[in-house]
């Protein structure tokens, strides 16, 4: 990790990639299991983060000016995403969303990354101003947490202009990266794909793709 990280940090990021490494789910199934025990480990000492250094968070319901910049996920996070949208929501929200994800699809198409980053693009998976897979977000959206709204404000009326003000809290920043990016070393230590795809573009192939998670679960690219 980086080498401002406390022992206590470096220590739990050994640990997630030590662990995760290991680790043989049995299928499918268990292998998004273990992505979620994850993501409580994940939360827990983000918390720990939160309450050591008595950090105020400014993240709030209904406030979506992060929804709208450009997001990377692994394919174990789309696996959860995906399946959180196949059993977890009804029909009517999910075909919504899977309209807008194509849609948005088409938008980003002819995109760089670079310009996504500045498109000020809604996520298709926000409804009404809210993220409708809350519960199943991946590890780049669960570890961001801002301590400034007004910063997130100016950044997101103008992409372009450097940050007004601190945006994030350092040690809470780390603690996410520590469990999120052990646990993906320690897949990658397995001969699993740890690749950082465009959200949409992984979630629509977790979704419509039936052998991607198969050819995961082979040490395959899940996303071809």
């Amino acid at each position: 990790m980086d080498s401002s990280v406390s022992p206590e940090l470096q220590a739990a990021f050994d640990r997630e990639r030590r662990e995760a490494r290991a680790g043989s789910p049995a299928d499918a199934a268990a292998a998004r299991m273990q992505t979620v025990r994850m993501y409580g480990r994940l939360a827990a000492l983000q918390d720990a983060a939160v309450a050591g250094d008595n950090v105020v968070l400014a993240c709030k319901r209904g406030c979506s000016y992060c929804c709208h910049l450009r997001v990377e996920i692994r394919p174990h996070d789309a696996f959860v995403l995906a399946q959180h949208l196949r059993t977890r929501v009804d029909a009517g929200q999910r075909a919504r969303a899977v309209a807008r994800i194509e849609e948005t699809l088409g938008r980003i198409a002819a995109l760089s990354p670079e310009q996504h980053v500045r498109a000020g693009i809604p996520c298709a998976l926000l409804e009404d101003g809210v993220c409708s897979a809350y519960e199943a977000r991946p590890s780049t959206c669960r570890k961001y947490h801002s301590v400034s709204v007004e910063t997130c404000r100016d950044a997101f009326n103008d992409t372009s202009a450097p940050l007004t003000g601190e945006i994030e809290h350092e040690q809470v920043r780390l603690a996410g990266n520590a469990v999120a990016l052990g646990h993906a070393k320690g897949l990658e230590d397995a001969g699993y794909d740890a690749t950082l795809y465009e959200l949409h573009y992984a979630l629509h192939r977790a979704l419509t793709d039936p052998k991607a998670e198969k050819r995961y679960r082979r040490g395959k690219r899940a996303f071809v």
